[in-house]
């Protein structure tokens, strides 16, 4: 009976769930074997492994690819090691650390496309803030969006502005919650501040690191709105990640059902990358143990 009674109210959940998630992942694989369009996609010929198969004889896939590896790998590492440094500052102060945390959290509160727009007004060449102190102040012309290693340095500095203050706040909560005992120790056994926090915080705070790292590289993969504003996937494909390989595929050359086997891709590479996470991190926290 108390069983029955915990089900009435898990069924629910699972049937919101179910819809919101698993059918439109499953009408998705399906619409990946087809050939869906935007005028019958109910209806495609069914293709078997065609539209996976031209994706990876598609040389924008694998620069897609390379594109949204390069930027995962570059704001995720940045915004976990300020994160965690902005976290050991705002915990190490005797006062208004309340002040400083509310401060930090306000950038994760704004917009993905709120940010696409203020910073595609700071990077314009013409009267964007940016190039223009660079040219008042060096006399530089700064292209910051016309070049494209820079211009992807660029779509990182907004997802980096934006998140760093999620990997705070988990750090810092983290951090809170640590007993002192063993930082105690520590200082009488005479070590640094640096020696405790890299043999004392960095392996009790592991776990939250894995937890920031997973959302961290799920969300970045998903990243679209800000780029999108920004500089469309330009200049050429430099800033064309997954996703928006993905809105190209679907709505300029309403190729739904290739569309939706990238996503199936997509999918498949992050479920592969935090699973590599979990065993990495996981294994050094049994070998310390």
């Amino acid at each position: 009976m108390r069983n029955d009674r915990g089900w009435r109210f898990v069924i629910p959940s699972v049937i919101l769930l179910g819809f919101v998630a698993l059918f439109p992942f499953i009408f998705s694989l399906y619409i990946s074997f087809t050939e869906s369009t935007a005028y019958n996609i109910y209806h495609g010929k069914f293709v078997g492994l065609g539209n996976y198969i031209s994706l990876f004889k598609d040389i924008k896939f694998w620069d897609s690819l390379r594109v949204t590896l390069l930027y995962v790998a570059l704001s995720v590492s940045i915004e976990m090691i300020l994160g965690f440094f902005l976290a050991l500052l705002v915990d190490s102060l005797d006062r208004y650390q309340r002040l400083f945390m509310i401060l930090l959290i306000i950038p994760m509160m704004i917009a993905p496309l709120v940010y696409g727009i203020i910073f595609k007004l700071l990077y314009n060449s013409i009267y964007g803030p940016i190039p223009l102190f660079f040219r008042s102040a060096f006399n530089i012309e700064l292209q910051i969006l016309n070049k494209p290693f820079r211009a992807l340095l660029a779509m990182v500095i907004v997802d980096v502005f934006q998140w760093t203050s999620f990997v705070f706040l988990i750090t810092y909560s983290a951090l809170q919650a640590l007993p002192k005992e063993p930082f105690e120790a520590a200082m009488i056994d005479g070590a640094t501040y640096w020696k405790r926090v890299r043999y004392v915080l960095l392996p009790l705070i592991r776990p939250a690191f894995v937890v920031i790292m997973i959302f961290r590289l799920m969300d970045s993969f998903k990243t679209f709105d800000q780029i999108f504003v920004i500089t469309g996937g330009g200049p050429g494909t430099a800033t064309t990640t997954l996703s928006l390989y993905t809105y190209f595929l679907m709505f300029t050359r309403y190729n739904f059902g290739k569309a939706a086997a990238l996503t199936v891709i997509i999918l498949m590479v992050v479920i592969v990358i935090t699973n590599l996470v979990f065993k990495r991190f996981f294994r050094e926290v049994s070998a310390v143990e």
